[in-house]
């Protein structure tokens, strides 16, 4: 004895295959993707977690002195109206 869900899948195959309608046909790929989309398992966040890596960045950065130095140069290569 043939499983039943196989022999409706092999009506619905031969069914989609005669088909001529394309606004059928793109109904059935909408329904298509709302399916598969409901069926995506969603990974767990844990594994995009950001590490805490505040004290690394702000010792790599610009130094005190030198950002006020390139404040005024900033500042100073404005085009000001005299």
């Amino acid at each position: 004895m043939e499983n039943p869900i196989l022999e409706a899948k092999k009506e619905l195959i031969q069914w989609i295959k005669e088909m001529d309608e394309l606004e059928d046909i793109a109904e059935l790929l909408e329904m298509k993707k709302r399916k598969t989309s409901i069926d995506q398992v969603a990974e767990p966040q844990s594994e995009y977690a950001v590490k805490d890596d505040f004290d690394e960045r702000f010792a790599k950065g610009i130094p005190h002195d030198e950002m006020r130095r390139r404040t005024f140069a900033f500042i100073e290569s404005l085009p000001w109206k005299q």
